[in-house]
């Protein structure tokens, strides 16, 4: 387990996928933070979750409070030659949204993958509408790389896509600070 200040991230487990599930009834937040929505049955994500228990790469976290399930976070796409990964993040507990269990949780798993798994960057994406991601993102040191322009379609209108990154050199000066 890798705890915070506010949130505590540890590995996924199979009896996660019926509160992770639950989550993702929380509409109006996945579709603010993924862009799309649709309705899975139980039995589809908790097939989909067995495949993830067989991968050998196991970089997805669990993100709790106090014993509470409120997301996940992990990272995606990863390149080990290139030393880089994507990241994404979902808090969809409406309890925990917009009280600095997001940042907290991200802090935590940079330093996971800057100190422990030796990655050199790290990047996301998300939508350019979603200002209180973005504003958590700079927060935690991630830095404007680019934007593609209604590259998206969200909640009926065509978006653009903020990319956004960190270098492992700026999140140690950052730590230093």
């Amino acid at each position: 387990m890798l705890k915070g200040k506010l949130v505590t991230l540890r590995a996924i487990e199979r009896e996660d996928s019926k509160a992770l599930h639950a989550l993702e009834k929380n509409v109006e937040l996945v579709i603010f933070g993924d862009g799309t929505w649709s309705p899975t049955p139980l039995a589809s994500f908790e097939k989909r979750f067995e495949k993830y228990l067989e991968r050998d790469e196991k970089n997805q976290f669990i993100i709790e409070v106090d014993g509470v399930v409120i997301g996940s976070l992990g990272l995606h796409h990863s390149d080990r030659v290139a030393q880089c990964s994507e990241f994404g993040i979902g808090i969809y507990h409406p309890d925990y949204v917009g009280k600095g269990y997001g940042s907290d949780a991200i802090q935590v798993m940079l330093r996971w993958a800057f100190r422990i798994q030796n990655y050199r960057r790290i990047w996301l994406t998300t939508g350019g509408n979603n200002a209180r991601a973005i504003a958590a993102y700079e927060k935690c040191g991630f830095v404007h790389e680019g934007r593609l322009r209604e590259h998206v379609f969200e909640n009926g209108r065509f978006v653009d896509l903020v990319q956004m990154g960190m270098l492992r050199s700026e999140w140690e000066a950052n730590q230093k600070g």
